[in-house]
């Protein structure tokens, strides 16, 4: 293994983080060195017969001197957290050679080791660059890179963005005509009278939908909690996703906002509350120029779910109509939305818990439901880590791994005992496989997730 260091020169610039940046700036002063299980890791594989490892290191120079967020450092000043992007600097690039004769199979793993051995320490925002790149090689020449970038710069969409990127320059592939919208053109704007007012927006909705929230106590802890108090399960289950997108059909909605629905009744459920509110990771990448904006995009929505007397199917075309209206109000200075729940909280007995999450990690908003039989789960759900503290009591995730459809639940253990986390997702896939066939009463959705006894 070696270190290449890989110089750039661009031009330079300075000026205060986008509201995407410091949405997640918080929370990685908040976890600290935990922070790092966060970072946003992938693993780009090349045709054969690879690419020379001069001209992978070419390729990355013309990346990080075309993204200015490859190329920052941030620092907490008095007057607010800042951007530096260099002019000038390089970045150290490992490349790492896995044998000219290793398997298919061995050397993917070995990708996949080097990406979390990059991933594994926190970055040191102040005086190291947002992003790391490896060079996996296999006979001398570069089969795979791994790329890790910092979740204070980049969401799922900027570091998808960046891979797509370099796999085009490393294909000879000409860009997107037109310039490169950088998160200095974006923090300017959100700094300009036409942002100002998408910010003043985005929280009459807030304050007019958080209004809707009783101000009732809540549900007393269960105690003991699970060690560690917070756990995240996961189900492989193509058949899930396949009756999602059944029942959207039936009602001309999403599976995303079919799955929302679920989450947001078995959330009613855990909380005794007919109406809860429900916070949606939002990418905020709906048009030009963000949708090729190399940063960090990702904010809150907001939901707020009232449990009715309906079926399934009229209940996720409420849900369909509310969450629209939440995602496109997502878009917002953090620091407005701390003022307006401070002032909500002052006026309320009891303050509001927006720790409820909903999460569509696919990046392509859909599943990619291999063909065949629609088998269930066959290992059924597994655990997959635990945390000791976390802004999140409840966070459903969809994701697409590879062929792989995946749903996971994240849940504070004094709010949902451990042993129905599992529970809720088997439930969550026979519940589906059935609402497929048919509309079911919403008032027989908590009863089939194993919380009716709550």
């Amino acid at each position: 293994m070696s270190w290449e260091p890989v110089p750039f020169s661009a031009e330079p610039g300075e000026g205060p983080v986008t509201w995407g940046q410091l949405h997640m700036w918080h929370p990685m002063l908040r976890y600290g060195a935990g922070f790092a299980t966060l970072s946003l890791r992938q693993v780009l594989p090349l045709p054969e017969p690879g690419v020379a490892p001069a001209d992978c290191l070419a390729a990355i120079r013309r990346l990080v001197e075309t993204h200015q967020s490859l190329r920052t450092r941030f620092a907490d000043r008095s007057g607010g957290v800042r951007q530096s992007v260099a002019g000038e600097g390089a970045h150290l690039v490992e490349v790492y050679e896995a044998g000219g004769h290793v398997s298919d199979g061995a050397f993917a793993a070995a990708a996949e080791r080097r990406a979390r051995k990059l991933a594994a320490e926190p970055f040191r925002h102040s005086h190291e660059w947002p992003a790391r790149f490896g060079l996996v090689c296999r006979g001398g020449r570069v089969r795979a890179v791994a790329v890790v970038c910092s979740h204070v710069a980049f969401d799922a969409g900027a570091a998808d963005l960046v891979g797509a990127d370099l796999l085009r320059i490393l294909g000879g592939r000409p860009a997107a005509p037109g310039r490169v919208w950088q998160p200095l053109d974006q923090a300017a704007y959100e700094r300009s009278e036409r942002g100002r007012r998408e910010d003043a927006r985005a929280m009459r909705h807030w304050r007019a939908r958080l209004a809707e929230v009783p101000d009732t106590a809540p549900r007393p802890p269960y105690d003991p909690p699970a060690a560690p108090p917070i756990q995240q399960w996961w189900l492989t289950s193509n058949a899930l996703a396949a009756a999602s997108v059944d029942v959207a059909a039936r009602t001309r909605t999403s599976s995303s906002a079919v799955l929302l629905t679920v989450a947001a009744t078995a959330l009613s459920a855990i909380r005794g509350r007919r109406t809860v509110p429900l916070k949606l990771i939002t990418g905020n990448r709906f048009a030009e120029p963000r949708q090729r904006l190399a940063a960090s995009t990702a904010q809150d929505g907001l939901m707020v779910f009232e449990r009715a007397d309906v079926g399934l199917d009229d209940a996720v075309r409420d849900v369909y109509r509310r969450s629209t209206s939440g995602y496109m109000r997502a878009q917002y200075d953090p620091d407005s939305l701390t003022a307006l729940t401070r002032e909500l909280d002052a006026a309320r007995r009891h303050p509001l818990d927006l720790t409820g999450y909903f999460n569509d990690a696919r990046l392509s908003h859909e599943w990619d439901i291999p063909g065949g039989p629609r088998a269930r789960s066959e290992r059924g759900p597994a655990f997959v880590r635990g945390y000791d503290s976390n802004d999140m009591t409840f966070c459903l995730v969809l994701a697409q791994q590879g062929r792989d459809c995946q749903v996971s639940l994240l849940a504070d253990t004094r709010r949902l005992p451990a042993d129905r986390i599992p529970r809720l997702l088997s439930g969550l896939e026979s519940l589906l496989c059935t609402a497929a066939r048919g509309d079911v009463a919403l008032s027989t959705v908590p009863g089939a997730l194993g919380l009716s006894d709550l």
